[in-house]
């Protein structure tokens, strides 16, 4: 015992130079430790200024593009203007570096500069074509920089403009053929900052430019109806997106990818529910838009890539159930005088709901008023009024012209008065062998009656055929187009709608083409203004060109 307390009183006093060695380290540590967390608290404070800097002169650039979009002078009152509240804390002015006329509009420079007390933390300056207007691409059925190449069976109502030649063995039926023209398409990057601006961080997008991409590159519609869809999320996609399954899609809005779309399986059906699908994928040697042969599309809407777009799909336009068939349609012109209530007798082909009423009409002034249609379906053994509609909100083309129509049972075998009067003498008929009845009526004050009985005076005609139709299926309008490359067109129907190629268009055989008036809401593409289908703001201003932070 005597020994270990020796041993423990000879180690007294040992832990205070330890203590104060480790002090004397403290000390020597914490000076620069300070230095080094105030150092990086400066420069995180400096980072997230300089963050929030970059979005506050967005908000001017933003702010300029949306006034150019509503067609508001910028600089009514000077070469400068600052946002009417301060964004993260900092004054935003927007100032004109430039304004120039080009060919498609008014190229804008402009600067934006965030300020915090009145120190500038960041500038961005961009350009925008102002009046961007591409809707002349719809003037025809088929418009090409290059060639425009038909093959035998090919039918074009709404005539074609090209560049280059107009080949092949194609009916052109109405519109005519404009070869040799000149033409100038719309960039590359004027169609991708027009998509791109409405999938982008600055609108409320689920999948979003540029960092926050949708991430998968397939989505399945297997089990989807049309009554209960699988919805495809509006989205940004860096790569391919490819759609597959046996169901039914539907858009929710704008979809932009840079790498391929593609539809791969031939019982998918896609409705683009007015929106548009755009790939910025550039190769003109690979597809940047498939759709599989008897895959189906429904629209209105848009179908854009900027390299080769190989469109097979069946239109949505279902069967047809009355009327003349697809292989009895003469090449006629003559029509129906204005003011003239015509039925023509029709057995159902097969059985279903009919939604869709087309009439083939004629225009030769392309000037002229905008005409108006009253469509009727009879029963045929009562002439009892099955349904009705008046096409007040319907442009009219020489085609074949689709009108929506309140969904009306027709069976296989039954006979039906496929009826219609016109206040313009647009609507065409052929000589052929047919039951019809016609009576001078006045358009502005003639309304169907419920029974056909109540109309006295018809008279018979079995000479003429007039040229009506009864489809399943809706046709609405939609366009096809490559940016920059060949589009090879093969639709499973007849098409509603327009098709655009730059290098080239390749119609495949037996193609009926038809021009068809705009959806009342419009299309999402520049020159057309903003409509229901547009996603949030970015489809209302004009694309950008160029975007630098400096």
């Amino acid at each position: 015992m005597k020994f270990i307390r020796t041993k423990l009183k000879d180690q007294a006093g040992q832990a205070l130079p330890m203590a104060l060695v480790l002090l004397i380290l403290g000390g020597l540590i914490v000076v620069p430790m300070l230095s080094f967390m105030t150092t990086s608290l400066h420069s995180h404070r400096i980072v997230d200024v300089k963050t929030e800097a970059i979005y506050a002169a967005d908000s001017g650039i933003q702010d300029a593009l949306w006034k150019l979009g509503q067609d508001i002078d910028l600089f009514a009152g000077g070469d400068s203007y600052d946002l009417t509240e301060n964004v993260n804390g900092m004054v935003v002015t927007v100032e004109k570096q430039a304004l120039t006329q080009v060919a498609d509009g008014d190229l804008y420079t402009v600067k934006s500069t965030a300020r915090l007390n009145g120190e500038v933390k960041a500038v961005i300056v961009a350009q925008a074509v102002a009046g961007s207007d591409f809707s002349w691409l719809f003037d025809h059925a088929i418009t090409a920089e290059g060639d425009i190449v038909t093959k035998p069976g090919d039918v074009i109502y709404g005539g074609v403009l090209c560049g280059g030649d107009f080949s092949g063995q194609g009916d052109v039926r109405t519109g005519g053929i404009d070869e040799y023209a000149d033409i100038t398409f719309p960039t590359a990057d004027q169609m991708s900052a027009f998509y791109r601006a409405q999938v982008d961080s600055a609108v409320e997008t689920p999948y979003y430019y540029p960092n926050n991409g949708y991430p998968y590159g397939t989505i399945s519609v297997a089990g989807g109806t049309p009554s209960n869809p699988v919805m495809i999320p509006t989205m940004y996609r860096d790569g391919g997106l490819t759609v597959s399954g046996n169901g039914y899609g539907k858009l929710e809005g704008t979809i932009c990818l840079t790498g391929a779309f593609k539809v791969t399986d031939k019982n998918t059906q896609l409705d683009l529910n007015g929106k548009t699908i755009f790939s910025n994928y550039a190769s003109c040697s690979d597809d940047a838009i498939y759709f599989k042969s008897d895959s189906t599309l429904y629209g209105p809407g848009c179908v854009i890539g900027v390299g080769n777009v190989n469109f097979q799909p069946k239109m949505a336009m279902g069967d047809q159930l009355l009327g003349v068939p697809e292989t009895e349609d003469q090449d006629t012109l003559t029509t129906v005088p204005a003011n003239r209530l015509i039925l023509s007798k029709f057995t159902g082909q097969h059985c279903g709901k009919l939604r869709s009423f087309n009439v083939k009409c004629y225009i030769p002034d392309p000037e002229a008023p905008p005409a108006h249609i009253k469509l009727a379906l009879y029963r045929f053994s009562d002439g009892a009024l099955l349904n009705e509609v008046v096409s007040e909100n319907v442009t009219f083309e020489s085609s074949w012209n689709p009108v929506n129509f309140a969904e009306t049972e027709v069976c296989s075998g039954v006979s039906y008065w496929m009826a219609a009067i016109s206040d313009s003498p647009i609507i065409v008929w052929q000589p052929k062998t047919s039951t019809n009845k016609y009576k001078t009526l006045d358009y502005s004050t003639f309304s169907f009656p419920d029974n056909l009985s109540s109309i006295s005076g018809l008279e018979s005609q079995t000479t003429d055929q007039y040229m009506m139709r009864g489809y399943e299926g809706s046709q609405e309008f939609i366009f096809v187009m490559s940016v920059n490359c060949v589009t090879n067109f093969q639709p499973g129907a007849s098409f509603f709608g327009s098709i655009a190629g730059k290098t080239s268009v390749t119609i495949k055989p037996n193609a009926t083409i038809n021009l068809v008036g705009l959806p009342e809401d419009g299309l999402d593409f520049p020159g057309l203004g903003p409509g229901s289908y547009s996603t949030g703001s970015g489809g209302n201003s004009p694309p950008l060109i160029k975007y630098n932070i400096q």
